[in-house]
């Protein structure tokens, strides 16, 4: 079974959607609002296969986390990805029908 693996670092995520929604920020005011933030950033593995099942994984303790425990930008990443994989299929099966 053929699966994709997408990794997602919570830092990367909310530091590209600063840059990308404010023409006002520097680079260097971004970085010292993310080292203020002063949390724990996730940083998660997304095993997505084929048949639609998921494994989502813990960079840091190697832990499975279950789908109903993602929250905030962990989750909009998901949902984002889940789209994505689905508008692609489509497409692939449209080309392969015309």
């Amino acid at each position: 079974m053929n699966s994709t693996k997408v990794r997602f670092i919570e830092r990367d995520y909310y530091r590209t959607m600063m840059v990308s929604h404010s023409s006002y920020l520097s680079d260097s005011q971004i970085e010292k609002i993310l080292d203020a933030a002063g949390t724990h950033w996730a940083d998660l593995t997304f095993k997505f296969f084929d048949d639609g099942s998921l494994t989502i994984i813990d960079n840091d303790t190697e832990l499975h986390i279950p789908l109903k425990e993602l929250k905030g930008a962990a989750y909009d990443f998901y949902v984002r990805q889940r789209i994505h994989m689905i508008r692609t299929n489509l497409e692939n099966k449209i080309l392969q029908s015309a």
